[in-house]
């Protein structure tokens, strides 16, 4: 759903206590990812997506985020070097990056974490049944937390809604508009992955 797909992000940026002027990685910037990542641009933040799949990195850099990298074929020790070189260009800080793992792949995960540099929040938000190896005495060198999110609190739906009314998040370019009597086709097309965008199912329409 779309209100899902907007307020989880949501209440994770929330949760993090990212600052204006902080550096927002945000790992997977599919449907929701992409929403966490404009969230945070929206709450000040440099924001710096990370995935595998340019067509996703260039809706995310043409919907304002400021600079992307695809982290394909680069090795963890690239990446963290890259990111570094992207936090200069950006002027954002050395350290306390928040970080915001949304992919829900192992391979996500274990990037997300070896970001962690002093001071980071790292937001976990994708979800997998893999089990990851960490050193889990990074966080207390690095004076680092990690946190997880499971759905937003209903008390922020009202700052949501504010979001999209207002015309901050414009979500027009990520929904897509069809009529409810079309429910069983829509659910073979989504089984199929045919879909890029959110569907919006609306009744009472036959067009």
């Amino acid at each position: 759903m779309v209100a899902d797909a907007i307020s989880t992000p949501y209440q994770v940026v929330k949760k993090s206590e990212l600052e204006p002027g902080d550096l927002a990685i945000v790992i997977g910037v599919g449907g929701v990812g992409l929403y966490g990542a404009l969230i945070a641009r929206i709450k000040g933040a440099k924001v710096l997506a990370l995935d595998i799949n340019d067509d996703k990195l260039a809706q995310a850099k043409a919907h304002g985020v400021h600079a992307t990298l695809n982290t394909r074929d680069l090795s963890a020790k690239e990446i963290k070097a890259k990111v570094r070189e992207l936090a200069a260009e950006l002027g954002a800080p050395k350290y306390g990056w928040k970080i915001f793992e949304i992919s829900g792949t192992t391979a996500g995960q274990e990037l997300a974490f070896s970001l962690i540099t002093y001071t980071s929040t790292l937001s976990v938000v994708g979800f997998t049944m893999d089990k990851l190896e960490v050193r889990l005495s990074n966080l207390m060198a690095f004076d680092a937390k990690v946190i997880g999110t499971w759905g937003c609190r209903p008390e922020l739906y009202p700052e949501v809604v504010e979001l999209i009314g207002s015309g901050k998040l414009d979500i027009h370019d990520f929904v897509e508009s069809i009529p409810l009597a079309q429910i069983n086709e829509v659910f073979r097309n989504t089984l199929a992955h045919k879909y890029t965008k959110r569907i919006v199912l609306v009744p009472g329409t036959d067009n």
